[in-house]
């Protein structure tokens, strides 16, 4: 479990440059900028979305397959290699900027010279485009809204 001193907590909005390379907020760039960082192509509430993992979050997904007592060799070789297929190892530059190969804006539809939002998911954060943020927060409140009853944070 990640300390709260190092969650990558809140939202925030940067313009991508002509580069697709988008700044990572400073408070982020201690849990996230040191060593590799892994984009994964997924989803999130049923919204394209590409998810930025630090080295030891993606351990903890590759760990997570290979306990799995109860599936196959072959069930876990396939799961594992849609994982590769999915994701692709990168570095923050020294000012802190992501870069994004090109063809990976496409499918979330990340554009450059416009806002893409960075979500903060406490060990990992997500990046998506605007309008795709905007529905996800609706999502998201439908399904959480039943479990906040119990907890009564917000």
């Amino acid at each position: 479990m990640i300390s709260p001193e190092h969650a990558l907590e809140g939202v925030y909005a940067h313009k991508m440059d002509t580069k697709c390379r988008v700044s990572v907020p400073a408070d982020w760039r201690v849990t996230t900028g040191n060593g590799y960082l892994r984009l994964l192509q997924s989803s999130s509430y049923d919204l394209k979305v590409l998810r930025v993992l630090p080295e030891d979050e993606y351990l903890k997904m590759l760990q997570e397959v290979e306990k799995r007592d109860d599936w196959s060799f072959n069930k876990k070789q396939r799961i594992l290699g849609r994982l590769y297929r999915q994701i692709l190892k990168t570095t923050l530059n020294p000012q802190g900027k992501l870069l994004i190969p090109k063809a990976w804006c496409e499918i979330p539809e990340l554009h450059t010279e416009e806002s893409v939002m960075l979500v903060g998911r406490g060990s990992y954060f997500e990046i998506f485009n605007p309008k795709n943020y905007e529905e996800m927060l609706v999502r998201e409140e439908a399904e959480t809204a039943d479990l906040d009853e119990e907890l009564g944070f917000f």
